[in-house]
């Protein structure tokens, strides 16, 4: 026997265990459950997990008790079952981290994503708002008064017949001159969204 290792007797323990007698499983509990918490707290880090674990062993152990028959030392019983929960527990603490990471990983792939769409659509918009201008700019004047009138002013084509003294047809003929003007101007960006 181990040194450190509790001396009882496996036969009647487990006997006893698998008629349900309580008083072995708590006599077990007191002989066994500071050792294994101590195994445990090789495995895992804090004390709470490592107290767990060994609860978690006493529960199948208790759980488990009519099929306790195949088990020949108690000892290595309870020992080997605190060392695989502690490998499960670390192993799920392993996935965890990685799903973690890999959501923060693609969290901040989707945010840099974003972020650079967003940088390129100012750009973008910014580029577009510059090249509108430069078209006005470069209409006739006539023509570029009543589109402005018209685009930016939102003034309906009675409107700008009537303060500019002209024909509803001159301010359409205008207009249209106006729109085939800036479909040219912009046709790139046109382009682009469509």
């Amino acid at each position: 026997m181990k040194k450190g290792q509790p001396n009882i007797n496996n036969e009647l323990f487990l006997s006893l265990l698998e008629k349900g007698e309580k008083c072995a499983f708590e006599t077990l509990f007191r002989l066994y459950y500071t050792k294994l918490v101590n195994i445990s707290k090789g495995y895992l880090v804090y004390q709470q997990e490592a107290e767990s674990i060994v609860q978690n062993v006493f529960l199948k152990l208790w759980e488990n008790k009519a099929s306790l028959g195949e088990v020949s030392n108690i000892n290595s019983y309870l020992y080997t079952m605190t060392k695989n929960l502690c490998l499960d527990q670390l192993k799920h603490e392993k996935i965890k981290k990685n799903y973690i990471d890999n959501s923060y990983r693609i969290r901040s792939e989707i945010q840099y994503k974003f972020i650079q769409d967003e940088a390129a659509s100012l750009l973008l918009e910014n580029e577009l708002e510059s090249k509108i201008i430069q078209s006005i700019e470069l209409l006739p004047e006539k023509c570029k008064n009543i589109f402005k009138k018209s685009r930016l002013e939102g003034l309906k084509r009675s409107e700008i017949a009537s303060e500019m003294g002209i024909s509803h047809k001159t301010v359409d003929n205008h207009m249209a001159s106006a729109l085939r003007h800036m479909r040219f101007h912009l046709r790139e960006f046109i382009s682009l969204s469509q």
